[in-house]
């Protein structure tokens, strides 16, 4: 399964989220059961006349093998530690879960 949860974070916590994602979240979820892998992901800024398509600059992915393996990971001690990191970074957040289909590795 694959949750994506999408940030608002400002240009003054830009650097700070992507090191809170390496120093805490990485480790974190490294220990989790089911844990497969995880990005960070930064939207381009727009080009010279186009506006911004969205508020949410990051997208952090999280994959898990199963979404029973997702919630033991939402139930964790590293949990409870790690996401109050990222939002405290964040202006607002948002999140979506999906069944993964189809890969091509």
């Amino acid at each position: 399964m694959l949750l994506q949860i999408h940030f608002e974070v400002k240009d003054e916590n830009a650097k700070a989220f992507e090191q809170m994602y390496k120093d805490v979240y990485i480790p974190a979820m490294q220990v989790q059961q089911g844990y497969i892998a995880s990005r960070l992901l930064k939207v381009f800024p727009p080009a010279e006349g186009e506006s911004a398509s969205t508020v949410y600059n990051y997208q952090m992915n999280l994959v898990f093998d199963t979404e029973e393996n997702r919630l033991k990971w939402v139930d964790s001690d590293e949990h409870q530690v790690a996401f109050p990191k990222a939002q405290a970074l964040a202006e607002s957040f948002t999140a979506e879960k999906f069944d993964v289909v189809g890969e091509d590795g």
